[in-house]
């Protein structure tokens, strides 16, 4: 898993080298984010949120996103944008929510394809640091906020109901987990960042099942997972591996480097209790 979040890593503007917005008012921020103004282009994609005539715009929520990630990552910038991650995935949320609403959008949502995906994987991170220091609320946090531009990454989901069942929001975790499977199986192809997600998340999966301890909620929601379930699931486990770039993790290697991160990578918006979503 690439630690994106903490490093100097590369700002992407992949919408901007296929295909770039006309409008004079978000050209302007486009220039601020070819030229690293990232509080600037913030600012100013910020305002048009505000403007009816902008309210619906990709552009605005693709620049809005991509400058609150890129200040998130500028330890020397927390104090003045303690919540910069946070509004960088409710403008993902955005992006997502009115990408074919006007229809002219779903382009730009493609083009931001490869941003989201940087994005999910630097928010993956975040919540494997919370889960590897036991902090499971905060954990599914994080991976619930992918699943609000990304809903389609059922790998996302069922580690999220895993960690929703650790920090006793049983309910909640139990029905992301029937989700979650419903839709996983051998045909499923995860995305590349979330493959080791999927693969770690299986295997709790079977863990948890295996230990009876929820049987009782399982039936409140008619789930009923068997030993042959258990054992599809460590099969599937198995084969997904292969979609796994780079070296493949141990729990202890995560959670050393986990730990190592938890201690330097600073940001009071991630010990901020959960806000309420935007209508």
């Amino acid at each position: 898993m690439k630690k994106l979040i903490i490093s100097s890593a590369l700002t992407l503007f992949c919408g901007i080298i296929s295909a770039q917005p006309t409008d004079k008012k978000i050209s302007k921020i486009t220039f601020h984010m070819v030229d690293g103004e990232y509080e600037d282009a913030a600012y100013k994609a910020d305002k048009l949120t505000s403007d009816s005539e902008y309210r619906k715009n990709a552009w605005v929520y693709f620049y809005l996103s991509q400058a609150y990630y890129e200040i998130a990552k500028k330890p020397e910038l927390q104090e003045d944008f303690p919540k910069a991650m946070k509004d960088a995935l409710k403008a993902a949320h955005k992006l997502y929510k009115y990408k074919d609403k006007p229809e002219e959008n779903l382009e730009v949502y493609n083009e931001a394809k490869e941003y989201l995906s940087v994005l999910k994987d630097s928010v993956i991170t975040i919540s494997e640091i919370y889960y590897d220091n036991e902090n499971y609320r905060k954990a599914a946090y994080f991976l619930d906020k992918i699943n609000k531009f990304d809903p389609d990454d059922h790998a996302v989901d069922l580690m999220k109901g895993i960690y929703q069942i650790k920090s006793r929001n049983i309910g909640e975790g139990v029905k992301s987990i029937m989700r979650a499977m419903e839709n996983i199986d051998e045909n499923y192809v995860p995305d590349e960042v979330s493959a080791q997600t999927l693969v770690d998340a299986l295997e709790e999966y079977a863990l948890i099942v295996k230990s009876g301890e929820y049987d009782q909620y399982f039936e409140v929601y008619k789930f009923k997972p068997t030993e042959s379930d258990i054992s599809n699931a460590l099969a599937m486990r198995d084969d997904f591996k292969k979609y796994i770039v780079g070296k493949e993790k141990s729990k202890e290697e995560r959670k050393q480097e986990s730990e190592t991160i938890y201690k330097t990578f600073k940001s009071s918006d991630l010990e901020e209790e959960e806000d309420e979503d935007d209508e």
